[in-house]
């Protein structure tokens, strides 16, 4: 069971820079009205707590559970509380005053300077340097937009840590750059898997035979698309039947990303998973690589986690005009907005069997192309302008990208999958994944 991400915020102050409770009181309700209105947009916060001594300390701990303790002195000779509640907890934040700068209403800044003539900064930098010291993770807030960028970076690290991939079937044998230590996954990175074989999904597959949603969801799709080549509509259905096999099989073991032995699959039943990834990676919640290849369902959990927009999963074709194409059969269709880019409904490239789609993005974007390798402990990010849609002999979905040197950018790979995620996000991901991950990251 995923746990709710939350943070409890701590006023620490002393009886002896604080002697009237009364007073104690009334400049807690201004700092925790400022905590709620920075607040109002995330609404990860729980009502702020006072501790004004070991009691309310030992009381505030043991209601903390799982949230992360937002550190807030009100005054010096707070420093072991704050301490005590940053150990227990796997990171906490740590608020800061600037009485100096014009960021308060009037009321605020007289109680924060009330705050700070009581030694509260002093507090804050031995609480900062300490924690920092012990290799312990601290964030700094101070208004509104640091929390914003605090609570989005908490957000992506928790989703991270609760990622639960099935893995069904192997990694496909070509695939030889991927990783197939689990247990190093989750050791390294949080991100937990269970295994089942092929077999489940075939028979979870036939019970959803009866299943009256796949039809329509297939009506749907094929009226949205500007063309379908190969396919008939019975082979159409059986494609969104097996996106209904793979979500019920996500639910039952608790999963929220997915990563499949797919080319065995077609062998068997005959049916891809193509439009079934495409339909996962396109929901706000999940992520699906094809091939089994742990590293690129790793890599889309990550990126997803940091952008919040669907990733596109291809195989790279590099090109000596310094252009590269990204390829594949499993393309998300919201890879841009919330609404699906243009589609056309094709067969599987390279088996000619079941559905596949061509989707393409039009107009003048970027792209931020990224793989994690190396047993999880390296990532290669790079961005690029999207040039074109080509039409090739190929995996069905194509986008081609200019490079400044397709000789850097080759010679840095860490795999054949390269993961697409639309907008400029290089830094972001990179700051993420070294800070966050402890990755060795390439940003080129």
């Amino acid at each position: 069971m995923v746990r709710k991400l939350a943070v409890q915020p701590l006023l620490f102050a002393s009886p002896v820079y604080w002697p009237d409770r009364n007073e104690l009181d009334a400049a807690g309700k201004t700092i925790a009205g400022m905590i709620e209105t920075m607040d109002a947009p995330t609404s990860l916060m729980r009502t702020a707590r006072i501790v004004a001594g070991d009691a309310d300390l030992d009381d505030a701990l043991s209601s903390l559970g799982c949230a992360l303790p937002l550190l807030v002195p009100l005054s010096g000779g707070v420093q072991k509380r704050m301490l005590a509640a940053a150990d227990a907890a796997s990171e906490s934040l740590l608020w800061s005053f600037f009485p100096n700068d014009d960021i308060y209403g009037e009321k605020e800044r007289e109680t924060v300077l009330r705050i700070v003539s009581r030694n509260a900064l002093p507090a804050v930098a031995d609480v900062w340097g300490t924690i920092r010291g012990r290799g312990g993770r601290v964030t700094k807030v101070y208004h509104g937009d640091s929390w914003l960028a605090a609570a989005k970076d908490l957000a992506a690290a928790h989703r991270v840590r609760n990622t639960r991939i099935l893995l069904v079937g192997y990694t496909q044998e070509w695939v030889v750059s991927a990783s197939v230590d689990t247990r190093k996954m989750e050791r390294m990175l949080g991100i937990s898997s269970v295994h089942i074989g092929l077999e489940e999904l075939f028979a979870e597959f036939e019970a959803c035979r009866k299943d009256s949603v796949p039809a329509s969801l297939a009506r749907e799709f094929a009226q949205g698309a500007r063309a379908c080549l190969e396919p008939n509509i019975e082979q159409i259905e059986h494609a969104f039947r097996m996106y209904r096999a793979l979500k019920n099989l996500l639910a039952r073991y608790g999963c929220n990303a997915l990563a499949i032995s797919c080319f065995s699959l077609a062998k068997t039943l005959g049916v891809t998973a193509c439009v079934a990834l495409s339909m996962l990676n396109d929901e706000p919640e999940t992520v699906a690589a094809c091939e089994g290849d742990l590293d690129a369902a790793v890599s889309m959990a990550v990126g997803k986690a940091v952008t919040g927009i669907p990733v596109f999963m291809g195989n790279p074709v590099y090109n000596l005009d310094n252009t590269l194409d990204i390829v594949h059969c499993t393309s998300p269709r919201k890879l841009v907005s919330g609404n699906n880019q243009p589609y056309e409904i094709r067969s599987h490239h390279e088996t000619g069997l079941s559905v596949s789609q061509r989707v393409e993005v039009e107009g003048t974007l970027d792209a931020t192309i990224f793989r994690i390798g190396g047993e999880f402990r390296k990532a290669v990010i790079f961005e690029a302008p999207l040039l074109s849609n080509p039409r090739l002999d190929t995996c069905r979905t194509q986008f081609r990208f200019g490079l400044k040197s397709w000789e850097a950018c080759f010679d840095a790979m860490l795999g054949c999958h390269h993961m697409v995620v639309f907008g400029r996000n290089g830094d972001a991901m990179a700051r993420f994944m070294k800070d966050r991950l402890g990755m060795d990251v390439a940003r080129l």
